[in-house]
């Protein structure tokens, strides 16, 4: 580690070495004249080598953290993902079973046990030929970060509107994410410098997509259906297939439809670029388990599919990385499957473990064609 050496720097050590060069003619016990004229200055600096320490931790990208990494990717022209509102899409009745008008700006409150969640009506929804929809708006959430993203379901008028029968949160357009983690920021960061983005290659496009709020991961396949055509798959900052609304968002932004290769967006002339998003692939699990003494599946089960999820939820994260030759995999491994359960306090052992009724590794297609992408489905477990 960094500046590790300077830890032996303390309090203790500092003031032994400074009583080591007084004569032992002199009284230096603890209390004497000399031992509390030396342990002041003795304090003082250990924490000025706790605090140089700190300073040669932060003057590197590995491993700087908070304001200074900001300071140290910024030279190679990189900012911090922020934090952003998501956007869903309303559908509002009036009393007569008709469309209803909604005036913009409008709030509206999520209906929910835990803390609720406000949002503003900001436009009228369009559909893909930019035609108003009657009775459907685009609400922004109010709180940033991405728990705005997963609430359907009925909404509460903050603000009166007369003769208002119902109202619908429905899909998600433009999904909210949380501010970058220094961890994925010095992982972006790193691949940057390794990946020179270029002329409209696969780096720039994986790294022009990825500044789109709302973007998490990209799979990009150059030459898919002929010369000048790309793929890029896309999947959400939460590690989920994206909705069509938002694919139409990006794709305009990279490439419009109606003008396709013309350089009229982020990509290069010549290049015509298709969005699109993986198809999600249910993962259904059974095992039997043995339990300790003292514990109940019933008591389990919840933790047991809260650390499968987190398994897959790990495996979406690197979904987006290809090797060297832009080829990617992602495979559901049943060891790590049995070995995810067996984390759980309270399981001696499982055995019989199987993926969607089979019992070996389940190999998720990444072509050009398909892209799958693993979401948790139904976990069966017998005792």
């Amino acid at each position: 580690m960094i500046g590790e050496y300077l830890e032996n720097y303390t309090f203790s050590y500092l003031l032994n070495q400074a009583l080591s060069k007084v004569p032992d003619t002199i009284d230096k016990r603890e209390g004497s004249i000399i031992y509390d004229a030396l342990a002041p200055a003795c304090y003082e600096l250990s924490e000025y080598y706790m605090n140089l320490r700190k300073i040669l931790i932060d003057t590197f990208a590995e491993t700087a953290s908070e304001e200074y990494l900001d300071l140290r990717v910024a030279e190679q022209g990189i900012q911090r993902y922020q934090a952003t509102y998501a956007t869903k899409k309303g559908i509002f009745v009036n009393n007569l079973d008709l469309p209803a008008l909604i005036p913009i700006g409008s709030r509206f409150s999520t209906v929910s046990d835990e803390e609720a969640v406000n949002y503003y009506v900001s436009e009228i929804y369009t559909d893909e030929l930019g035609s108003p929809v009657a009775g459907a708006y685009k609400l922004v959430c109010e709180m940033i970060g991405t728990v705005g993203n997963n609430y359907v379901g009925d909404l509460i008028p903050i603000t009166h509107i007369n003769n208002l029968k119902t109202a619908l949160m429905t899909d998600l357009i433009i999904p909210a994410r949380d501010i970058e983690t220094d961890e994925e920021l010095r992982t972006r960061y790193f691949l940057a410098i390794n990946e020179k983005p270029f002329g409209g290659n696969i780096a720039q496009y994986d790294q022009e997509i990825k500044t789109i709020e709302g973007v998490g991961e990209i799979q990009v396949y150059p030459v898919w259906d002929g010369g000048g055509t790309v793929k890029c798959s896309i999947i959400d900052a939460e590690y989920n297939a994206i909705s069509s609304e938002f694919i139409d968002v990006i794709q305009n932004k990279v490439d419009p439809e109606n003008v396709p290769g013309q350089g009229l967006g982020m990509a290069p002339i010549g290049h015509t670029v298709t969005i699109t998003t993986p198809t999600e692939v249910d993962i259904n699990i059974s095992a039997d388990i043995t339990l300790l003494s003292g514990y109940e599946l019933v008591q389990l089960q919840p933790e047991i599919e809260q650390v499968l999820y987190n398994y897959l939820l790990s495996l979406r994260k690197v979904w987006g990385i290809g090797n060297e030759l832009n080829q990617y995999s992602l495979t559901v491994y049943l060891a790590r499957i049995t070995a995810t359960i067996l984390t759980v306090t309270g399981v001696a052992n499982v055995t019989s473990t199987e993926i969607n009724g089979m019992a070996e590794d389940l190999i998720l297609e990444q072509t050009a064609l398909i892209q799958e992408l693993p979401q948790l489905g139904t976990v069966i477990l017998n005792e």
